[in-house]
């Protein structure tokens, strides 16, 4: 009888070895997985972040593409205005100079 338990014992031994063996092996295999999931999130991640970086900068552009020639509209209508009416717009510059010059005077 002492025989027949130490079989059973040895045998259940060897199972249990054999089970821990296979969870050590169903570890690595999901650490490597894991790992690998985590490599193509992150660049997904980065892929993504530079396609919106592109896009914010091209929006930037075109924002200050549309100031600038909305600036030199202003200016140019500006200029037209300056050229129609000479006297009027010499006054008015004299006026505001004036104006700004008895702001600053007033320390």
């Amino acid at each position: 009888m002492a025989e027949t338990t130490t079989k059973t014992e040895s045998r259940i031994e060897r199972d249990l070895k054999s089970d821990v063996d296979a969870i050590r092996s169903d570890l690595d295999t999901l650490r490597k997985d894991l790992g690998a999931a985590l490599d193509r999130i992150k660049g997904t991640a980065t892929s993504r972040a530079e396609s919106e970086l592109q896009a914010l900068q091209k929006r930037i552009n075109k924002i200050a593409d549309d100031l600038q020639s909305g600036g030199r509209e202003s200016l140019r209508a500006v200029e037209e205005r300056i050229e129609e009416r000479p006297l009027v717009s010499l006054a008015v510059a004299f006026a505001v100079g004036l104006v700004l010059g008895r702001l600053f005077d007033r320390r």
